[in-house]
């Protein structure tokens, strides 16, 4: 009995053996992430659907996002049914995510931070590693400081400065020492933006009458996300008067890693009216310069610090691409506002840099926020492919 096999017969079994061989291995997901060619993006977190997500992603949980040209680690979190990636493309406009199994030894550096401060009643500060912020809540208004606008505190380090600001001042005041004050500059920054009733960097109001109606300090407190890529929360308002109409507003606040800039999503309810003016805005002090840019779509405002030794705060409003705001300067201050219906959400962002840190210029800022606007504009273009199977997933 003849028992070898022609040639041909070797190739099918040797083709059919690499078939069944193939079967269970299978070929993990890339994310693929455009934008246009040439034209560096400033560090920003992107936002996939987390369902999405675990369909191209198996034990998603277990795994970390890597740039899959330079095996970088991308700060990751899951929220609110949300996979984030902290990214900052390259040059070419092109950058292709790896999602490989997570050390548990190696947990990614947190990215942002923010804490209720019963060091000073109930203040409310939230940061990342440029900028630093705060808001005011009952028991402070209980005191008389009374305020919904957005406070800002200005630093020049990466790290978190919240804990030391606080800590530090109370221990000035403990020891009568002014000097460990957060309002003087320690050599990593200082609290010198004085808020008062105005609306800060991004506070919000009712425009009626040419006059801004403004609500109080913050009723509630509901905190979202606490990184480590993203900060997120929201506050509530008690009902206030805007010129004869009774107005309530719910405030959702997002900082991201990597930026300066706040997303502010406000809603405001009324009735007895079909729209009002919803309008956020930014302080314009004594001796500060103010700008609008982009037809309107900006408001930039160079502004003078409380200490003169602290350089030149700078704040600026943006209007979101969606929205259709308008323009104006009201109480001495640059107003965005927006015709809503009781229940509608209007969006912007609003947000801080520091001549002593990485704003040096009027001008730096007001590039950074034309080049923030222009990618609003230009979302980058997100999706999933395959990529050749590795050892490494």
């Amino acid at each position: 009995m003849n028992t070898s096999l022609a040639p041909s017969s070797i190739k099918a079994a040797i083709l059919l053996l690499a078939a069944f061989a193939s079967i269970g291995e299978v070929k993990a997901q890339q994310l693929s992430i455009s934008g246009l060619p040439n034209h560096p993006r400033q560090p920003e977190v992107i936002e996939l659907p987390l369902a999405e997500a675990r369909k191209h992603i198996a034990n998603l949980d277990q795994k970390i996002a890597e740039n899959a040209e330079t095996h970088e680690h991308l700060p990751t979190q899951i929220s609110n049914d949300l996979l984030l990636i902290a990214v900052q493309l390259p040059a070419s406009g092109k950058l292709n995510i790896d999602f490989i199994n997570r050390d548990v030894s190696s947990q990614p550096d947190p990215q942002v931070f923010g804490r209720e401060a019963p060091e000073r009643k109930d203040d409310f500060a939230w940061e990342n590693k440029y900028v630093a912020y705060r808001v005011y809540g009952p028991a402070l208004e209980a005191t008389g400081e009374i305020t919904s606008g957005i406070d800002v505190w200005s630093k020049r380090v990466p790290n978190f400065v919240i804990n030391s600001f606080y800590k530090h001042d109370a221990e000035g005041a403990r020891t009568h020492n002014p000097k460990l004050s957060y309002h003087v500059d320690d050599g990593v920054g200082l609290d010198s933006y004085l808020v008062g009733p105005t609306r800060g960097c991004g506070g919000t109001a009712v425009v009626s009458g040419n006059k801004l109606w403004v609500s109080k300090n913050y009723t509630h407190l509901k905190q979202i996300s606490d990184g480590p890529v993203r900060f997120q929360f929201e506050l509530t308002y008690a009902p206030w008067n805007a010129n004869g109409i009774e107005v309530t507003e719910t405030k959702r606040i997002t900082l991201d890693a990597g930026t300066h800039l706040n997303k502010i999503e406000s809603t405001f309810t009324f009735t007895g009216e079909s729209t009002i003016q919803a309008a956020a805005a930014i302080a314009i002090h004594p001796g500060a310069d103010f700008t609008a840019i982009e037809n309107g779509r900006i408001l930039s405002v160079w502004d003078t610090p409380q200490d003169p030794t602290a350089g030149r705060i700078a704040t600026g409003l943006i209007e979101f691409p969606t929205q259709q705001a308008s323009a104006s300067q009201i109480d001495g201050q640059g107003v965005l506002s927006f015709p809503v219906h009781s229940g509608q959400t209007f969006t912007y962002y609003a947000g801080s840099g520091w001549s002593k840190a990485d704003m040096p210029t009027q001008q730096a800022w007001n590039t950074y926020l034309k080049e923030k606007l222009f990618e609003l504009d230009h979302p980058l273009k997100i999706q999933w492919t395959r990529d050749h199977p590795t050892g490494r997933r």
